[in-house]
């Protein structure tokens, strides 16, 4: 009902169906019960009045959209009983300011706190392994956030169009940074790509116009099309692997403003001769 303004949710009830609150936009709070076990998708899908909620100890997962477009929440409560955050749960929830994942999350789906435009920093803890697809797309107050050592992925388009993010630690557990991955985020002057990273997807850090200078480790074997293009800001590239990494094509380090690209020693030649490198000769240096 449009008209909803309040509702108890007695300790009887263990499950809220799909959809039991949708667009309830009269809503301004809820508590769920320590005995739900299971909350249904989009049950409070579009509840735009909806500020505060709290989820009892009884849920292990949130599903998919529960909480979307829920603009007005500014505070959610998540229980450590949580192992698992579906795809779109918190989207589009602007006024959410900061979110505590439990320890236990294992997993957090695509596009989870996309659009949340409010929230300015995050923790990722270390038993998530995989971030997924868009799932912080958007965030454009994110300032801060902390990847746990457990993350392996980092998942296409995962920080996209983060222009308040300004620096960022990548972990060594991390082996692939999908594509797009912190395109445009304006505002990063520092990127660490842990020691675990084998690829660099498509366009990964494109128009991150705020980097000065970027380390690429020798794990990495293969860097996609455009990945650091129209980085503007680049004072300098260094990349650590005595065999060049394979590149998608010419464009990887194009709009840097001819930054010197700093290779080991021995392989500049290598490097020079290289597909792809080959375009960037002038520029490559011991």
């Amino acid at each position: 009902s449009y008209n909803l303004k309040s509702v108890t949710i007695s300790n009887s009830v263990t499950s809220i169906g799909d959809s039991a609150f949708s667009f309830c936009s009269g809503l301004t709070s809820i508590i769920i019960p320590d005995s739900v076990t299971s909350i249904g998708s989009s049950a409070f899908n579009t509840c735009t009045s909806l500020s505060s909620v709290t989820i009892g100890s009884g849920a292990t997962s949130i599903s998919k959209s529960v909480f979307f477009d829920c603009r007005s929440i500014t505070s959610v409560t998540i229980p450590d009983s949580v192992t698992k955050i579906g795809m779109y749960a918190f989207y589009g929830c602007s006024s959410l300011t900061s979110i505590n994942i439990p320890s236990g999350v294992t997993t957090i789906g695509i596009g989870a706190f996309s659009n949340c435009s409010g929230l300015t920093s995050v923790t990722i803890p270390d038993s998530v392994t995989s971030i997924g697809i868009d799932t912080f797309y958007y965030c454009t107050s994110l300032s801060s956030v902390t990847i746990g050592s457990g993350v392996t992925t980092i998942g296409n388009g995962a920080f996209s169009n983060c222009s308040g993010l300004t620096n960022v630690a990548i972990p060594d557990s991390v082996t692939s940074i999908g594509k797009y991955a912190f395109i445009s985020c304006s505002s990063l002057t520092s990127v660490t790509i842990g020691s675990g990273v084998t690829t660099i997807g498509i366009g990964a850090f494109n128009y991150c116009r705020g980097l000065t200078s970027v380390t690429i480790p020798d794990s990495v074997t293969s860097i996609g099309i455009e990945a650091f293009d129209s980085c503007s800001g680049l004072t300098s590239v260094t990349v650590e692997a005595l065999t060049p990494p394979k590149l998608g094509d010419n464009s990887v380090f194009n709009n840097t403003n001819d930054c010197p690209i700093y290779v080991p020693a021995e392989s500049v030649e290598a490097y020079k001769s290289a597909s792809g490198w080959s375009y960037y000769k002038n520029r490559i240096h011991p």
